[in-house]
């Protein structure tokens, strides 16, 4: 057992209850995406968000990510709760029925290794959850929000949580294998207080932009960091703790984790904050990259410099990226649906017949400072897997065109006299739109002023683009 000082140094105990568990004494845990953007080697440049790999071809479609598991040490017989994000990546609707089956001390073997190693604590198909959720139908790219809890036991101590997305089997047969996720979790006895601070999970590509203002730092300008920061303790965090802030993570001093010396290139006070509560920090006036040829700006968070919390600082080496504009002025973009990876696009008809036209009406954002027009539109339509990445394909801001290696194809159009002010959205209606020849589902993604009228877009290396999918179907 952790000694009394100890404790105090781990967490800020506000009253008196028996010791946690053996250390270490946090262990956040979150169900992490599968495409999410990985860290950069070397700092060179940022690796791309994650594509398909053979296994996922097996079962690609379901994907899921989550945020922190809160508290991050439960007290005997409360809950722990967290939003779950499940999103369908494949090219057919998932009906409505899949079970997500969730258990607060998963502790038995399965009957089955499932082809490989087998997991030490995990599910055969068609096992009941503690706690299970239904999955309304799921059309591609859609995602659904399902706000999880789970009572943990009555005995301190460490468990197993454990995370069965499509328990029943009924959406794939290869579900028992890649559907589970199982995570260590400590419980506390009854009455232990604490605060535990950590950074807000993103969710979707979108999310790791969010940080940013503006949205889309202009080189060699300066911008605001908006760090959302929970307390997944059970009381109050104290003031005067500090966070670091880090222009990528190659800047971070390696001994960072451990020294309780370095402010970090930028700093900000993190207010008292809640237990299950957020709060956003700002830091003003970091330096945005010089020229609009190095990509992208990143942000890595340090909380607890001083090691007011805890007995080391906590390097958040996820962190945050944005592309960089080239300039201050109109930049032509759009912004997520609530909860959602994909952007507000429709087709006219709903399900447009295979070789015909179809209209899109799609909702583009002023994602600049100032008013600007939206210029030439282009269409990408491309295969379900392909529509979130164009973004990331194509060389030339300023004439999109899909890669030879991407299936699909290019419409162009024009509009005339559209102008959007700064913060604002219009939705543009593009008509004739030609519709594929083969049935099923498909991507749709936009490239607004594809001409780059608006000189803040010249040059910028993954530029935002709204994307949906729709389906086609035979006559």
């Amino acid at each position: 057992m952790p000694s009394a000082g100890a404790l105090v140094a781990l967490v800020v105990l506000v009253t008196a209850g028996a010791a946690l568990a053996d250390e270490p004494a946090f262990k956040p845990a979150r169900l992490v995406s599968r495409f999410e953007p990985q860290k950069p080697a070397n700092g060179a440049m940022s690796a791309r968000p994650g594509r398909l790999t053979a296994q996922d071809e097996v079962y690609p479609t379901l994907d899921s990510q989550s945020q922190w598991f809160n508290p991050v040490n439960p007290e005997a017989g409360k809950k722990q709760k967290t939003t779950i994000y499940i999103t369908n990546r494949g090219n057919q609707a998932l009906p409505a029925g899949t079970i997500v089956s969730i258990w607060a001390n998963k502790t038995t073997l399965a009957k089955a290794s499932f082809g490989r190693a087998p997991f030490i604590f995990a599910s055969p198909c068609g096992e009941k959850g503690e706690v299970n959720y239904k999955l309304p139908e799921l059309v591609p790219l859609q995602t659904k929000a399902i706000k999880a809890s789970w009572k943990v036991s009555e005995t301190p101590g460490e468990a197993t949580v454990l995370f069965f997305i499509d328990s029943a089997c009924t959406a794939f047969n290869s579900s028992a294998e890649y559907g589970q996720q199982f995570f260590y979790t400590t419980v506390v006895a009854a009455g232990t207080k604490y605060a535990y601070l950590d950074i807000v999970a993103p969710v979707g590509i979108a999310g790791f932009e969010t940080a940013f203002t503006p949205r889309f730092p202009p080189a060699n300008g300066t911008y605001t960091a908006n760090i959302p920061t929970i307390n997944l303790g059970t009381a109050p965090s104290p003031e005067g703790v500090k966070m670091g802030l880090y222009a990528g993570f190659w800047q971070i001093p390696e001994n960072a984790s451990t020294d309780c010396t370095y402010p970090g290139q930028y700093s900000a006070d993190v207010p008292e904050i809640a237990p299950g509560k957020t709060k956003v920090v700002a830091a003003e006036g970091i330096q945005a990259p010089e020229t609009v040829d190095v990509g992208y700006t990143s942000l890595n968070p340090v909380l607890d410099v001083t090691c007011k919390l805890f007995p080391t600082p906590i390097v958040y080496y996820g962190g945050y990226q944005a592309a960089i504009a080239a300039k201050p002025g109109a930049l032509l973009g759009a912004t997520p649906e609530k909860d959602q990876i994909y952007y507000k696009i429709k087709t006219t008809p709903k399900k447009p017949k295979v070789n015909g036209t179809m209209t899109v009406k799609v909702k583009i954002t002023n994602v600049g400072d100032a008013e600007g027009p939206v210029g030439r539109v282009v269409i990408f339509t491309t295969s379900i897997e392909d529509a979130p990445y164009v973004r990331y394909e194509y060389d030339d801001r300023c004439d999109p065109m899909l890669p030879e290696w991407v299936l699909g194809s290019t419409y162009s159009f024009n509009t005339t006299d559209i102008v959007i002010k700064a913060g604002k959205s219009k939705t543009v209606k593009i008509t004739d739109v030609p519709v594929p020849d083969t049935a099923g589902w498909w991507g749709l993604t936009v490239v607004p002023d594809a001409d780059c009228a608006n000189e803040a877009a010249r040059g910028m290396l993954w530029p935002p683009m709204p994307f949906n999918a729709f389906e086609a179907v035979a006559p």
